[in-house]
C-alpha cells in the first residue's frame, strides 16, 4: 500500500554533543538544541542517547513529591512467534520476578512499596512498557532495579507455572468482556499470515500446552525471545524526579549503559493484516450483553509520517461532530443510534493503519444497518467534493495550541508513560518530543485528500454485533472467546458507489465556525500577591435554598475554570422508580446538550451532567471564558425539557438494557452493588430495578423533571480564573434558572447508612451469567467513625502496609487470583471501611478461610515491623497528602469532595498529617486489636460477601448451618478438581476421626482410601490420574491418587480447626433465626434476605458539617438581591 508522503526519519544526530557525568565522568549524548515546550511548564528536560544508543528523557520538577520511570521496548505481541501466541505478555510477566544482582524474587516490588511505590507493565501490539513511581529519595535504587530487567533477568524456572497461571487467569477474566472479543474479532478475521491476527494475551494452552506439543522448554524460548529482541536500540526511557539533570542523567547512564544493543530488532512485514482477501466482507457476531453495534474497518497506510499535518485529526472531528448536518444528528433524528465514534490507529502501528467508525445502534437502526453505512459514505462524498476546509484546519490548530500553552501538570507517572510510548514514532525530531501530539505543522491540502480517498466502499469491511441476528446463521466460533460469527461478501451496492437518499443529503452538511471559541485567554489574578495558595474556598451565599462557593485560581494562573453543581431534592432518588426515571432524563438532556453544544466540546470544553449519589450533578470545565453560558445552556435545557416521544423510547429501552446487562458485570463489581445494597437504606438492588422498568411512562417522566425542581437544594463551586463578582453573577444566573423552593436538608438526605451491629455476617450469591467463569470475595471491617481522625490515618497506614503482604501471599505465592487487593472505603456517614477483595476461578469458601489464615499470620507481621518500615509507611503517606494539586481541575475535585460530603473539612490533609506524625507502631496494633483481630475485637464487625461462578459449588442454608467453613472450604475444593465421589458428611467424618499428629501426607492417602472406597465401580488408575493436576502425590494400594495443593491447604486448615470453639457466636445481641437467617458452627450469620436483616439494624445519623458556615454575603443582603 503506498505511503502517504515520502518523508525521511528525522535527525537524531545533529545537536547531540559528546558529555560525561558529573560524578563517574560515564560517557553519553546530550541534545543540545532547543526543546518545544508549553509555556506553563516550569520542568527541566534533557534529551540523552547513552553509547548503546538507548534514549533517554531526564525530566527536572523540583516541585514533585513522586518520582517516576518508564522504560518502553518497542517490541510487543507483534514480535510473537505464531506456535507460542502470547510470548510477549508472558515475558512482560517475568521480568518482575528476579534478576542475578536483585535475585530474591519480588525485590523490585517491595522496593517500591516500602518507598510509598506502585509499579506495572502492559504489553501491546508493537510496545512494552515497564513503569513505576515513587518516593523521590528513593529514585535511584528503583532505576537500579529496574536496568536489571534488561541486563540480567533470572526467568525462574520455579515461577514458570505459576506466573503462567497469572497470564491464563487475566485471559480468562475477559473472557465476557465484549469490548476483548470485538477487538479479537477483528484480529482473528484480518491475514492469517499477519502477526495481528494472531492471539495477543496468551494462555495456558498457547504457552505451556504448545511447548510442550513441540517438544519445546517454554522457559527455554522465552529466554530466547528476549535475548533476540529487547534491545537498548527500541528502548526510549523517561524519568521523572526534583533531582538536578546532572544527578538524573548519572543514574540514567550508569544504571542503564549495560543494556545490550543488538541493532533494531522490531519485526517487520511487507503486507498489511487488511488485505483484498479480507476487504469487502461484513462479519455478524454475537454480543455478551444486549447491544446493537456496527463498525467500519478502512484499510491505511502506516500514519507515522503524518504526525506534522495530523489530516485524521481534521477528518476524526468532522466524522464525530454531532451538530445538525452531522452523521450523529440524522441517524439520532430517524432513531437509528445513540452515538458514533469514529478515529484512526494513530501512530500506533509500524507498516500499516487502519480507521474505524463505529456506531451505537438501536435495535431499528441494526435492521437499517445499510441504510446507515450510506450515510457515513454520503458525509464522507461531502467531505471530498467540497475540498479540505483550511478555516476549519486553523480552528482546530488554534484550539490546540491554547491547550499546549497551557497544558496542565501530569502526574508523573502518567507522564512518564505517556511521553516513553510516545518516543518510538521515527519522524519525530528531537525538539517536538513534548509538543508533536498537539501542535501542527501546517495545512496540507492535498494530504488530507488524500487520506479522505482511503474511506472509500472498496477498502473496508463491517462488522455488526448483536445478540441475535436475523436471517444470518453464525456457526462460525473464534478459537479463544469462542465469538459465534458469520463472514460473508459484501452485496456490490455497499461496495461500490454507495449514495444516501436524496433526502437524507439534504440533511447532511458541514459544520458552522464556532461560537465557543474562548473570548479571552488573558488570566485573573488575586488582587494582591499571596505567598502561599489558600487551601479552601470561600462561602459566598447560603440560605434554605443553596449555597455558592468560590475559589480563586492563586497558584496556576492558567485560562481554566471548573464550576460544579449538584441538585438535590426528596424526589431525585427516593424510590426505585424515581431513581430510574432521573437517570433516564440525564440520558435525554446529555443527548441533546450532545448535538447542541458540540462547538463547545470541540472548543476543548467539557460538561456531564449524571446521577450521583442521590443528586443530579452538573459539571463544566475548560477555558473560563466559555463556561458560564455553557452552564446556563444546560441548566435552562434542564429546567425546560420537553420529552421528545421517539427519543424517550429509544432511551427508556437502553435504561432497560443497561439494568438488565449489569447481571453481567464483573464479580468485583457486583460486589460492591452487593455491598451498597446491604449497608444503605433505601438501596435498590438489580431485582428491584427490573420490577419498575414496566412503570416508566413518558408522562410519568414528564411530571418527575417538574417535580423535581419544585423543592431543591443546590450546592456549588466555581473555581479558577474568576473572580468574585463573576461568580457571584454565575450563582444568580443559576438561581434565577432553576427558582428551588425551600426544602428541609433531612428530606433530601434520602439514602441513610446502616450501623451493623457487632457480628460476623456473609451473604452467598450465584452469578446468573452461567459463562462466567470468575468468582470474587470481599471481606469488610467495620471501624471506626468517618469523623475520626486518628482512627482514619491508623486504617490508612494499616492498608498501606496490609496490601503489599496481602498481594504476595494469595497473588503471587497462592496464585488464588489475578485480582486481589486490600482497599478502603467508607460512605458519607457510618464508619470506614477495610475491605480484602479477590476475583479468580477459586471457590469463595476456600478464598475467604485463606483470607483469614493471611490475618491471623499478619497481626506477628505487625509486630515484627521494624522502625525504619514503620517509619517510612508513615513518611510515604505523609508525602503522598502534602502533594500539590497539579491543575484548577485538581484543585477543584478536592475542594468539591469536601463540600458535597457535608463535612466541608478543607483541611483535613493538614489535620492527616499532624496525626500521621504523632502515631506509633502499637497505635496500628491497638487498632488491628479492636476491630480486625478476631481474638479480641469485642466490637467485632465483618461482612463477607461470596459471589459465585455458577460452576463453583455453593452450600446450601442448611449446609452452612450444619458444617463449619472449613468443611465445606475442603468440601468445595475436592469438588472443583472434579471428586463428586464424597458427600459432606464423609469429609466431617473423616476430618472429626483424623488424627491431628499426622502428616499431610499420611492423612492425603487416608482421604484417598476413603474416596477410593466409594466409588462403584472402583476408579481405574488412567481415570484417578485425570481427576487432578498436582504439587503432592499420595499413593494408595494399587492407585496413585493426585491431589493439588489446595485440597492439601484445605485439609490442614479442616483438621487444625476441628475442635475450635464457637467464636463469633455471643458476638450480635439479635438472634437473627427470628428473621429466618442460618447460623454457622462457628457462629457466622447467613444473610439470605438483606431487607429483612435491614429492618432488625440501627441507622447513622446524616453528615453533619464540622465547622461553622457563615456566608461572605449576609441573608439580608440576599434578600436584597434577590
Amino acid at each position: 500500500m503506498e505511503a502517504f508522503n515520502n518523508y525521511q526519519p528525522a535527525d537524531w544526530e545533529t545537536n547531540f554533543e559528546s558529555k560525561l557525568t558529573v560524578e563517574s565522568s560515564l560517557p553519553y549524548k546530550a541534545y543540545t538544541g532547543h526543546i518545544e515546550k508549553s509555556g506553563n511548564d516550569k520542568n527541566q528536560y534533557r534529551l540523552i542517547r547513552l553509547p548503546n544508543n538507548l534514549t533517554a528523557l531526564c525530566v527536572q520538577d523540583v516541585d514533585a513529591k513522586e518520582a517516576a520511570a518508564s522504560l518502553s521496548v518497542n517490541i510487543g505481541s507483534s514480535a510473537n512467534p505464531v506456535e507460542l501466541q502470547g510470548l510477549a505478555h508472558f515475558l512482560e510477566h517475568m521480568l518482575f520476578l528476579g534478576t542475578e544482582k536483585y535475585p530474591m524474587e519480588g525485590d523490585y516490588k517491595v522496593y517500591l512499596a516500602r518507598n510509598s511505590g506502585k509499579c506495572n507493565a502492559y504489553t501491546s501490539f508493537t510496545e512494552t512498557n515497564y513503569y513505576f513511581s515513587l518516593f523521590n529519595d528513593a529514585l535511584e535504587g528503583a532505576l537500579d532495579r529496574l536496568a536489571q530487567f534488561f541486563i540480567s533477568p533470572l526467568f525462574n524456572a520455579d515461577c514458570v507455572d505459576r506466573e503462567l497461571k497469572a497470564v491464563d487467569s487475566e485471559y480468562k477474566g475477559n473472557l465476557q468482556s465484549d469490548s476483548r472479543r470485538i477487538y479479537q474479532l477483528v484480529a482473528r478475521t484480518s491475514n492469517p499470515a499477519h502477526p495481528f491476527s494472531w492471539f495477543p494475551t496468551g494462555n495456558t494452552g498457547t504457552l505451556k500446552g504448545a511447548a510442550e506439543e513441540l517438544g519445546l522448554d517454554l522457559r527455554d524460548e522465552l529466554i530466547k525471545f528476549y535475548h533476540k529482541y529487547y534491545s537498548a536500540d527500541i528502548m526510549r526511557l523517561v524519568v521523572v524526579g526534583n533531582h538536578s539533570l546532572d544527578m538524573l542523567s548519572e543514574w540514567v547512564t550508569s544504571k542503564f549503559s549495560d543494556v545490550k544493543s543488538k541493532g533494531n530488532t522490531k519485526p517487520k512485514f511487507d503486507f498489511h493484516p487488511i488485505g483484498k482477501a479480507e476487504l469487502g466482507k461484513v462479519i455478524h457476531y454475537k454480543t455478551v450483553r444486549e447491544k446493537y453495534e456496527l463498525k467500519l474497518q478502512f484499510s491505511l497506510p502506516e500514519l507515522k509520517s503524518t504526525y506534522g499535518e495530523k489530516p485524521f485529526a481534521y477528518i476524526n472531528t468532522l466524522l464525530n461532530h454531532k451538530e445538525p448536518g452531522s452523521i450523529y444528528s440524522v441517524l439520532r433524528k430517524n432513531g437509528w443510534a445513540t452515538a458514533i465514534s469514529a478515529h484512526s490507529s494513530g501512530m500506533y502501528y509500524d507498516g500499516f493503519g487502519t480507521y474505524d467508525i463505529s456506531v451505537a445502534a438501536t435495535p431499528e437502526g441494526l435492521e437499517n444497518y445499510e441504510a446507515i453505512v450510506s450515510i457515513i459514505f454520503g458525509y464522507i462524498n461531502i467531505l471530498i467534493e467540497n475540498g479540505p476546509q483550511e478555516w476549519y484546519y486553523k480552528e482546530l490548530a488554534e484550539i490546540n495550541q491554547a491547550e499546549f500553552d497551557f497544558k496542565d501538570k501530569e502526574d508523573a507517572e502518567t507522564y512518564a508513560r505517556t511521553l516513553s510510548s510516545r518516543g518510538h514514532n521515527q519522524y519525530v525530531p528531537p525538539h517536538q518530543i513534548l509538543s508533536h501530539n498537539y501542535l501542527s505543522s501546517g495545512y496540507d491540502a492535498g494530504l488530507i485528500s488524500k487520506c479522505l480517498s482511503y474511506l472509500n466502499p472498496s477498502n473496508y469491511r463491517l462488522f455488526i454485533g448483536a445478540q441475535e441476528h436475523k436471517a444470518v446463521e453464525r456457526k462460525l466460533e473464534e478459537k479463544y472467546y469462542n465469538i459465534l460469527h458469520h463472514i460473508a461478501d459484501l452485496p456490490s451496492h455497499m461496495t461500490s458507489n454507495v449514495k444516501c437518499s436524496p433526502s437524507v443529503a439534504k440533511m447532511l452538511h458541514l459544520p458552522s465556525c464556532n461560537a465557543y471559541l474562548p473570548e479571552s485567554l488573558s488570566v485573573t489574578k488575586p488582587a494582591t500577591p499571596v505567598d502561599k495558595p489558600t487551601i479552601e474556598p470561600v462561602l459566598l451565599k447560603k440560605n434554605d435554598r443553596f449555597e455558592v462557593w468560590f475559589k480563586q485560581d492563586d497558584q496556576f494562573f492558567t485560562p481554566h475554570g471548573h464550576i460544579g453543581l449538584t441538585i438535590s431534592s426528596e424526589y431525585v432518588n427516593n424510590s426505585p422508580l424515581n431513581h430510574l426515571l432521573s437517570t433516564l432524563l440525564c440520558k435525554l438532556v446529555s443527548t441533546e446538550l450532545q448535538e447542541q453544544l458540540f462547538c463547545a466540546l470541540r472548543a476543548n470544553s467539557n460538561f456531564y451532567l449524571t446521577l450521583r449519589e442521590g443528586s443530579i450533578n452538573v459539571d463544566v470545565s475548560g477555558f473560563s471564558s466559555g463556561l458560564p453560558l455553557l452552564l446556563k445552556t444546560i441548566l435552562q435545557k434542564i429546567k425546560t425539557f420537553k420529552v421528545d416521544t421517539q427519543q424517550f423510547s429509544i432511551y427508556r429501552d437502553e435504561i432497560e438494557r443497561m439494568v438488565q446487562s449489569q447481571r453481567l458485570d464483573n464479580p468485583i463489581s457486583l460486589i460492591y452493588r452487593q455491598l451498597d445494597a446491604v449497608n444503605m437504606v433505601p438501596a435498590f438492588d438489580l431485582d428491584m430495578l427490573e420490577e419498575v422498568l414496566k412503570d416508566i411512562t413518558l408522562d410519568g417522566l414528564q411530571k418527575h423533571i417538574e417535580l423535581l425542581f419544585s423543592k431543591a437544594y443546590v450546592k456549588m463551586l466555581v473555581s479558577g480564573n474568576y473572580n468574585q463578582s463573576v461568580a457571584l453573577d454565575t450563582s444568580n444566573q443559576v438561581l434565577d434558572i432553576l427558582q428551588p423552593q425551600p426544602v428541609s436538608r433531612s428530606s433530601t438526605n434520602a439514602r441513610r447508612i446502616l450501623d451493623i451491629e457487632p457480628g460476623y455476617y456473609t451473604q452467598i450469591v450465584s452469578i446468573s451469567d452461567q459463562k462466567c467463569l470468575s468468582s470474587a470475595v470481599m471481606c469488610t471491617f467495620y471501624c471506626g467513625s468517618v469523623y475520626d481522625t486518628q482512627d482514619k490515618v491508623t486504617l490508612q497506614v494499616l492498608k498501606y502496609l496490609a496490601h503489599r503482604a496481602y498481594f504476595a501471599q494469595l497473588r503471587t505465592s497462592e496464585q488464588l487470583a489475578y485480582k486481589v487487593g486490600a482497599i478502603l472505603d467508607s460512605y458519607k456517614e457510618g464508619r470506614d471501611m477495610l475491605l480484602f477483595a479477590l476475583e479468580g476461578e477459586s471457590n469463595p469458601i476456600y478464598v475467604t478461610q485463606r483470607i483469614n489464615e493471611f490475618l491471623r499470620q499478619y497481626r506477628q507481621k505487625l509486630q515484627k515491623l521494624t522502625a525504619g518500615e514503620f517509619e517510612s509507611s508513615i513518611q510515604s503517606l505523609i508525602s503522598l497528602k502534602q502533594e500539590k494539586p497539579k491543575s484548577i481541575d485538581d484543585e477543584f475535585s478536592r475542594l468539591w469532595t469536601h463540600i458535597k460530603s457535608d463535612k466541608y473539612k478543607f483541611d483535613a490533609l493538614d489535620k492527616d498529617v499532624e496525626h500521621l506524625k504523632l502515631l506509633s507502631k502499637d497505635d496500628l496494633l491497638a487498632f488491628w486489636d479492636k476491630y480486625v483481630n478476631e481474638d479480641t475485637a469485642q466490637g467485632y464487625t465483618r461482612l463477607d460477601m461470596q459471589i459465585s461462578s455458577a460452576k463453583i459449588w455453593q452450600p446450601t442454608a442448611e449446609e452452612f448451618e450444619m458444617y463449619p467453613s472449613t468443611i465445606l472450604a475442603l468440601y468445595g475444593s475436592l469438588r472443583s478438581e472434579g471428586h463428586t465421589g464424597l458427600s459432606i458428611a464423609d469429609v466431617q467424618s473423616f476430618v472429626s476421626s483424623a488424627d491431628a499428629s499426622s502428616s499431610i501426607e499420611s492423612l492425603l492417602a487416608e482421604l484417598s482410601e476413603l474416596y477410593l472406597s466409594k466409588q462403584t465401580p472402583s476408579v481405574s488408575n488412567e481415570t484417578a490420574e485425570a481427576l487432578d493436576t498436582t504439587v503432592v502425590s499420595v499413593e494408595a494400594p494399587g492407585i496413585v491418587l493426585k491431589s493439588s495443593s489446595k485440597i492439601a491447604t484445605a485439609l490442614k486448615m479442616a483438621i487444625s480447626s476441628a475442635n475450635e470453639a464457637p467464636k463469633f457466636a455471643t458476638l450480635s445481641k439479635t438472634n437473627f433465626a427470628n428473621i429466618k437467617m442460618k447460623q454457622s458452627p462457628e457462629g457466622i450469620w447467613l444473610i439470605n434476605d438483606y431487607k429483612r436483616f435491614q429492618h432488625t439494624q440501627a441507622l447513622h445519623g446524616i453528615s453533619v458539617p464540622l465547622r461553622k458556615l457563615v456566608p461572605l454575603i449576609a441573608e439580608s443582603a440576599l434578600a436584597d438581591n434577590n
